[in-house]
């Protein structure tokens, strides 16, 4: 196949592919999943920085269970 033939067909997929996208923001469908995306990502940082909270907390006790058992093998040998 020829290199125009192809950069006609492949601009020719592109082209369904943006219309397609088009087609779906068009909707209320989906608009409404946009909004939903929109909100859940605005969320995301707060959500990270729970998480991330929660598992600085859990790692610290970790730490100190294993300082205790650590200063209990000290203590037995």
């Amino acid at each position: 196949m020829e290199k125009s033939k192809q950069v006609t067909y492949g601009l020719g997929g592109l082209g369904v592919l943006l219309g397609g996208i088009g087609v779906f923001l068009m909707s209320e469908r989906g608009r409404e999943i946009v909004r939903t995306i929109g909100h859940h990502l605005e969320q995301a940082p707060e959500n990270i920085e729970h998480f991330a909270d929660a598992t600085q907390m859990e790692l610290d006790r970790i730490q100190q269970t294993l300082d205790q058992i650590a200063a209990r093998l000290e203590a037995i040998g």
